[in-house]
């Protein structure tokens, strides 16, 4: 199939960890070639975890937005340099979960056409600005402990 039959989107994605761990969220904003605004935008709360597995989190649900979408080819822009490197294979992945992770980016974008391009925060505000409201979505209870005497 030519390119210019299968148009190529744009998706951008980030994710957002509070705390670090602490209550996480992806955000992602698709936008169709020639288009300004975005056709869907993603802000899932996806549970307490570091902001790696976030980011790499971002890439998955965008991964299976484009499959459940029928989107064959796109641009995947992210700011996290470590995932794009990673992704890109510039840079070993050396932990058990995140090897994981890459596994399952690998299947899910076997069939696809994807471009990935590492981009600077300030072009990723849309997808950062999803991926923060999600993250904020649970409230995080803290507790103060009063230290007793000995």
């Amino acid at each position: 199939m030519r390119h210019s039959e299968n148009p190529q989107f744009r998706i951008f994605t980030d994710g957002s960890s509070r705390g670090n761990p602490g209550p996480s969220g992806v955000g992602i904003a698709i936008f169709k070639p020639g288009h300004d605004e975005p056709i869907e935008q993603i802000s899932k709360y996806i549970g307490i975890t570091t902001n790696n597995v976030a980011e790499y989190e971002a890439v998955i649900h965008a991964l299976k937005w484009m499959i459940q979408s029928g989107v064959k080819r796109a641009r995947l822009m992210l700011d996290s340099e470590l995932v794009y490197k990673q992704i890109t294979g510039q840079y070993r992945v050396k932990s058990g979960h995140i090897a994981l992770l890459m596994k399952r980016i690998r299947m899910l974008q076997a069939d696809l056409d994807l471009s990935i391009d590492l981009i600077p925060r300030a072009e990723n505000a849309q997808a950062n600005r999803l991926a923060q409201r999600a993250s904020k979505r649970v409230k995080v209870k803290t507790q103060k402990f009063k230290q007793l005497p000995m």
